[in-house]
């Protein structure tokens, strides 16, 4: 007997015995009483199903149908089960109260690709801690996106005796951000520079012996260790520049949030400094100044996603001699990627999809010795040619000759027993 049951027979007067169990009208009570409690159950079940947390089955594709979600299919062949169905809807919810958070962004993006929403389902034990943190950092939200902007001044004026050059820079950044100058002379050789950034009068200058040629472009910027360089030609420099009030290391002012303005400054040759022998001018320098900074834009952020997902995921089981498949749902096309983060992002906000190539290479060595061996023949024959002849004969022929004088002879005088000639 259930409480309806109760209820039922309290409305009716004892005279109508509805409380004996073997009457007629307490078994029909009875039978009302358990058809209006499934009813009940029915109902309830209805509210709940209203309810994302509690929604099961057509219930939940019913939700999810309101934006524009539908289950994934599984590696398997089979759909995607309530559980994890859930939590990628509600990552889709967010976006219509109030914002998607990083972590739905990355679950929802991990789960389009084929591996779970979140990782916890894959019950990796502290084993397989590396390959977790491998797998979450496979796809990456990296907060207001970076530009790179660029400003250049090339109107100068004569003032003080040097030539100034004044640019304003308009950032509208999130947060400072590192310049790179690059002063290029275009007539004229510039001496004792100066940069400073006029807000809050901070800025570098050169020594007197540093000489930029005509035709030669500065470099100026801030390294990643926050220490000041400056390249000319090739070569460093930085050793030549100190800060405007004299001390050292120099240290070039960065780009502030808001508007700023920069003073650059040069002079040419000066009397008792210039030396006739160097490549150096008296006339007044001319120059530009190009400004370079990243700037990193509000309400932005984008998604770097490894271009090769599924080989990716498939060399770290392999490093870890996972036993299992890793990717649990069939991976939608990359070009369906960007409509995941547009469905998970927060409304205003702008999100975008970098693709990465991912090589994994091997580097085992291995040391190994071989030798190898020569084998020589040599055979001495010792062989002799010979050519012989029995018998020849031999023709001796002389040419002894010799050469006579003559004399001419007279008659009657000369003998004939000398040598004397009658022609």
């Amino acid at each position: 007997m259930s409480f309806k049951t109760n209820e039922l027979i309290d409305l009716f007067p004892d005279a109508y015995a509805a409380s004996d169990p073997e009457s007629l009208l307490y078994k029909v009570l009875d039978a009302i009483a358990a058809e209006l409690m499934t009813a009940d159950e029915a109902v309830k079940w209805l509210l709940k199903s209203h309810w994302v947390n509690y929604a099961e089955g057509k219930a939940l594709d019913g939700l999810a149908a309101l934006y524009g979600v539908t289950r994934r299919q599984l590696r398997d062949g089979t759909l995607e089960p309530d559980s994890a169905f859930r939590l990628r809807l509600k990552s889709v919810v967010d976006l219509f109260v109030g914002g998607g958070t990083v972590e739905a962004i990355k679950g929802a993006v991990r789960s389009a690709l084929g591996l779970p929403y979140n990782l916890d389902r894959l019950n990796l034990s502290d084993t397989f801690k590396d390959l977790r943190d491998d797998l979450d950092n496979l796809v990456r939200v990296v907060e207001f996106s970076p530009t790179v902007d660029s400003i250049i001044g090339n109107v100068t004026q004569e003032v003080d005796r040097a030539t100034q050059l004044m640019l304003e820079v308009n950032a509208e950044s999130v947060q400072e951000t590192k310049p790179q100058i690059l002063w290029k002379f275009t007539q004229g050789s510039g001496r004792n520079l100066s940069l400073t950034r006029l807000d809050s009068n901070q800025g570098v200058r050169s020594q007197e012996s540093l000489i930029i040629p005509s035709n030669s472009t500065l470099v100026l910027s801030i390294e990643t260790d926050n220490s000041f360089s400056a390249v000319l030609n090739g070569q460093e420099i930085a050793d030549q520049f100190t800060n405007l009030d004299g001390s050292r290391p120099a240290r070039l002012p960065t780009i502030p949030r808001a508007r700023s303005q920069w003073q650059f400054r040069a002079q040419s040759g000066l009397y008792d400094l210039t030396q006739f022998d160097l490549e150096e001018s008296f006339d007044l320098p001319q120059f530009t100044v190009e400004f370079l900074w990243i700037r990193y834009q509000p309400l932005t952020f984008e998604v770097y996603v490894p271009y090769f997902f599924e080989e990716v995921v498939q060399a770290l089981e392999k490093r870890y001699n996972y036993p299992r498949r890793l990717l649990e749902f069939q991976g939608l096309p990359r070009e369906l990627i960007q409509t995941v983060v547009n469905q998970t992002k927060a409304a205003g906000v702008q999100g975008s999809v970098q693709f990465s190539l991912n090589w994994f290479e091997t580097h085992d060595q291995a040391d190994g010795l071989r030798m190898v061996g020569q084998h020589r023949t040599s055979e001495n024959l010792n062989a002799r040619d010979s050519f012989d002849i029995g018998s020849f004969n031999r023709i001796v022929e002389p040419h002894a000759m010799g050469e006579t004088f003559i004399i001419g002879a007279v008659f009657d005088v000369s003998t004939f027993d000398t040598n004397y000639g009658f022609q």
